[in-house]
């Protein structure tokens, strides 16, 4: 769920053009590629890749092939006081960079763009605690990163509108975006099956098993019954989300029955599990197979790679970035958008050990 995400030259480049358009540097047409190179001093790659950011993100307009291209209207007046909160997940959000890409994107377009005070965890995902918190900012719209489900449930009831990114937002009135890991899930337990495994464990956030199982696990263990493999509260232990959390449940789940499959959710997480199984000596994929629901750039760094799913933090952004646009122009925007997301077969999977 949480990524660095190092920016590429033609994206900084894409910004620094939006700022100067913002700013009426050029009106009406754009300068011409060869003009930008020079001026710019980048490659012509890059600035053409930019160019095609701004076309994507229509604040460009193609008029075919030799012509420059026209500058679209932008409307300043409508955003320019637009005020938009970030409720974070965690502290350590503070630090990410895909964060501070939503920051970045949404300042750049003329809001006044800030973070609450408090992150969703260090209030404990607490309902009372989060209005207390809520009703003394004043803002306009409020991006809810990674929510409980009480939680959203709160804010989809509030006048101020509210967007969801990540967390069980599907069955609240709300907006909200994420990628669809389901299938790349389902993926991957077909292929765990195909080599053997039976005792497949989900290492899930608090989120997604309370006070219920949300609909994304249900799925999953739906399709690990469909193979013929009973399931039950082994397949999604409860855990505490801290780090002596995550090592008291290895040391239970491998006390006495161990997993054959662990599917662990972020990155951070992956590095904490394996290291403490070599610890023990049990080692992946020898003893264990390990799966990321998340890509980190580190990954192909690994010997064996990690297998993972991976998916794109880039939409959800420009989701996030239309949603403002709409609410600040009174839209009544509560659609749910979900992008694609991809299993990629590293070298943390194999076959069942033998005798297990």
């Amino acid at each position: 769920m949480k990524r660095l995400h190092i920016r590429s030259a033609s994206e900084q480049v894409a910004d620094f053009l939006k700022e100067e358009i913002r700013q009426r540097t050029w009106t009406g047409t754009m300068p011409g590629e060869q003009w930008l190179v020079t001026q710019l001093h980048a490659g012509r790659n890059t600035v053409r890749a930019a160019l095609d950011l701004l076309e994507t993100e229509g604040i460009l307009l193609p008029q075919g092939h030799g012509r420059r291209r026209q500058i679209a209207t932008i409307d300043t007046n409508s955003s320019k006081n637009f005020r938009v909160t970030l409720l974070l997940h965690s502290p350590r959000d503070r630090h990410d960079g895909d964060i501070y890409d939503i920051l970045h994107q949404l300042s750049i377009r003329g809001h006044e763009v800030t973070v609450a005070p408090k992150s969703l965890t260090e209030l404990d995902m607490q309902v009372d605690r989060v209005a207390r918190m809520v009703k003394q900012i004043e803002t306009d719209a409020w991006v809810v990163i990674a929510g409980a489900s009480e939680v959203l449930e709160w804010f989809a009831t509030q006048s101020t509108p509210s967007f969801a990114l990540f967390g069980r937002f599907s069955q609240y009135a709300m907006a909200g975006t994420g990628p669809n890991k389901s299938p790349a899930y389902k993926e991957a337990v077909r292929r765990l099956v195909a080599l053997g495994h039976r005792r497949i464990v989900l290492l899930q956030p608090e989120h997604a098993r309370k006070p219920e199982f949300g609909k994304f696990t249900l799925e999953i263990l739906a399709e690990i019954e469909s193979h013929g493999i009973k399931v039950g509260s082994y397949n999604v232990p409860d855990w505490e989300c801290t780090p002596a959390g995550l090592r008291n449940c290895l040391d239970s789940l491998f006390g006495i029955t161990p997993p054959t499959a662990l599917f662990i959710e972020e990155p951070h997480e992956f590095y904490a599990v394996r290291d403490h199984l070599a610890k023990k000596g049990i080692y992946a994929p020898r003893d264990v197979s390990l799966i990321c629901s998340d890509d980190h750039p580190t990954f192909h760094w690994c010997d064996p790679p990690v297998t993972c799913i991976k998916w794109s933090y880039a939409p959800l952004v420009r989701r996030i970035v239309n949603w403002v646009k709409h609410v600040s122009n009174g839209k009544d925007d509560r659609r749910i958008i979900k992008f694609k997301a991809h299993l990629i077969e590293g070298g943390t999977i194999g076959p069942v050990p033998k005798g297990r």
